[in-house]
């Protein structure tokens, strides 16, 4: 029986093994976490409109492979083997999904975490400010939740002044029409975009962030997250990028057939770094590697990519993206319906089956 080996229990790495689970395969997960988490969930729960039991569930609950508490200290391409708390395990095919870490920053907590969820949560629910900023650094995994915060904390504090900094001067022509849509909607709702401010120092006592060119911006509270790159175990595989390096449509790490990486860690930017990105792949892999096996045409990843983001006022945008071209629709309340309904549905669709 060809073994598997998938690394990392976060959206990809579950709906890869449990569409690989029952299918004739020695199927394992390495995941040092018992919980997991719905990352996207965090823009909901530090607004105070989810609870944590909502955005959280036990990995052994939603993940139908078997499992080893542990954490990946080494991957040892040549040898087919990755080291788990000391112990050399075997593969015949292998799936990276270990996700990303945040670079430690003062004066920024980083938005995929149940824990600063919860401090955004506390800081949100107590600010008696008049200004807010908005804005992050680097790479950061959705560009999409700077400008969900910033509508959402709209409709929160009507009066408050709103300022998101944006780092990017021009987004890439894919995804001009979201960023085009996100613009026309922070104007509507009176909240400042600037564009080009990238971050160079973050003021903590006398709360001022300061762009690379100098300017400067005061605030009351500041949700900046920081940027994001491979944890330190995996370093090895990554490029200059600081993400491991995949043939986009295939997501093979370099030359090796049996080597996958999806999710966060591979260096594909476009589309971002979302769980409908992750969830896209690992259905792709999943399915090469029962072809692979059992027989069957191989398929490519197209860069396909689906979210709901929020807008404020109850409505909301759905984008769609490939490698080749995006759309946006809205705003409007049934997409705003659709993305409260999806932290419902999230749960459903790690079984791997939708969507």
């Amino acid at each position: 029986m060809k073994k598997v080996i998938v690394v990392g229990g976060g959206n990809g790495g579950i709906v890869a093994a449990n569409r690989l689970s029952g299918k004739g395969l020695d199927v394992t997960v390495v995941e040092p976490l018992d919980a997991h988490l719905y990352q996207p969930g965090i823009v909901d729960f530090s607004l105070g409109n989810e609870d944590e039991r909502s955005i959280v569930k036990s990995l052994d609950s939603v993940l139908s492979a078997k499992r080893i508490k542990g954490r990946v200290s080494k991957v040892l391409l040549e040898e087919h083997s990755v080291l788990v708390n000391g112990e050399k395990l075997s593969y015949d095919y292998l799936i990276l999904s270990p996700g990303v870490v945040s670079k430690q920053i003062d004066g920024a907590l980083d938005w995929h975490t149940l824990e600063h969820g919860r401090i955004l949560r506390e800081n949100i629910a107590s600010f008696s400010g008049e200004s807010i900023v908005i804005g992050y650094t680097g790479v950061i995994k959705c560009p999409a939740a700077p400008f969900e915060f910033g509508f959402l904390l709209r409709e929160k504090f009507p009066k408050t002044k709103i300022t998101l900094l944006n780092p990017v001067t021009s987004p890439p022509e894919i995804q001009r029409p979201m960023a085009e849509a996100f613009g026309r909607r922070s104007k509507e709702l009176n909240i400042d975009v600037k564009r080009g401010f990238k971050i160079a120092k973050i003021d903590k006592l006398n709360k001022i962030i300061e762009s690379e060119g100098g300017e400067k911006v005061t605030y009351d509270l500041a949700l900046i997250d920081p940027p994001v790159t491979v944890p330190e175990e995996f370093k090895e595989l990554a490029d200059k990028s600081g993400f491991i390096p995949v043939d986009r449509t295939t997501l093979k790490y370099r030359d090796y057939d049996n080597v996958f990486v999806i999710g966060d860690a591979n260096n594909i930017l476009t589309p971002p770094k979302t769980g409908a990105k992750a969830h896209y792949e690992a259905k792709i892999v999943s399915e090469n590697i029962l072809n692979d096996v059992h027989g069957g045409n191989k398929k490519i990843y197209d860069g396909s990519a689906i979210c709901a983001v929020y807008a404020g006022e109850t409505k909301g945008y759905l984008v769609r993206m490939n490698f080749q071209k995006s759309g946006i629709y809205g705003a409007s309340y049934m997409f705003y319906e659709m993305k409260r309904m999806f932290t419902r549905l999230y749960w459903t669709s790690l079984k791997g089956l939708i969507p």
